[in-house]
């Protein structure tokens, strides 16, 4: 399986620690030079994704017409901030574990609840395949198939929202109909999820603070304005009918969970992460205070935001 690893060129310390990651595993790897948003022009930001996003998901487009150039049949795409559980070597060294019809395979979690059909044994014991019915944001371990890769390239060539939620977010209008499963526990994790590392160069990201400003913007521009509420008056047959159809809207959304939990098989799940740290990712969170000063920026942009 080829695996390919996304990483700015501004950010050595991020590959060194995913290279550490993968070499204790003996897992080879290929570096993407990601398309660095902050400087090359991929376009305005909107308020559905900024340059940096834009730029984000071209880096994933990039990776994906490396793959199509290999020979290989199915390709582990990573970004540089993701913490490899040692798991995860299986899923590398046989493919044969990928799940019959899945067009991509997320190896990763954000610790977020989805909603997940029948699981499938996948890989070591314990682990699972599950197909993902509903969002789980996030596009830092991924495996997809050749198959999937020569449609995507295709049609994505630009970029209306950021790559996880035309991926994954399914009741986007932006969403990009694919086969998606997920691997429950996953075996990776973005590394400003975990613990240990949430105070670390490591696990701050152009990203975050991007996509906080435009965030914030956006909900600035269409602040709710609260009016005097009106009550309006309605008839005794009008107000039947709305009685009638409450009750029709909820005996229907029973029906519906009961067919897709008992019926389908759909069910409201966590995601966890699968137990189990490599000693040279430990080795990266500890850190100098030096170092940890340019937490401070976040807050400065937080508060920024907050005033506007």
């Amino acid at each position: 399986m080829l695996v390919l690893l996304i990483n700015l060129a501004r950010r050595p310390d991020r590959l060194a620690f995913v290279r550490n990651q993968l070499d204790a595993l003996d897992i080879a790897f290929e570096r993407i030079e990601a398309i660095d948003g902050k400087a090359v022009d991929v376009g305005p930001g909107t308020d559905l994704i900024s340059p940096v996003e834009r730029a984000c998901a071209l880096s994933h487009r990039k990776a994906w017409m490396r793959f199509l150039d290999s020979a290989e049949s199915h390709c582990l795409i990573l970004e540089d901030d993701v913490l490899v559980a040692p798991q995860t070597k299986r899923f590398v060294a046989d493919p044969r574990a990928f799940p019959k019809g899945a067009e991509i395979l997320r190896l990763e979690t954000r610790l977020q609840h989805s909603v997940l059909g029948r699981g499938r044994r996948c890989g070591p014991p314990g682990f699972k395949a599950h197909p993902l019915v509903s969002r789980h944001h996030g596009c830092a371990a991924y495996v997809i198939t050749r198959a999937f890769a020569e449609r995507a390239v295709r049609d994505l060539t630009a970029f209306a929202e950021p790559v996880d939620e035309v991926l994954f977010e399914i009741k986007s209008p932006n969403y990009y109909p694919n086969v998606s499963f997920q691997l429950r526990p996953g075996v990776c994790l973005q590394a400003e999820l975990y613990a240990q590392a949430q105070s670390t160069p490591i696990s701050r990201s152009d990203l975050e603070q991007d996509r906080f400003v435009r965030q914030s913007r956006c909900a600035s521009n269409y602040r709710h304005v609260p009016g005097q509420r009106v009550k309006l008056k309605r008839s005794f047959p009008e107000k039947c009918l709305r009685e009638v159809a409450r009750w029709w809207r909820r005996s229907r959304a029973n029906a519906e969970f009961l067919h897709a939990r008992f019926i389908v098989g759909r069910v409201w799940r966590d995601v966890p992460f699968a137990d189990g740290t490599l000693p040279a990712a430990a080795a990266a969170f500890s850190v100098s205070g030096s170092e940890q000063a340019v937490q401070p920026e976040v807050q400065a942009l937080r508060l920024l935001a907050t005033d506007r």
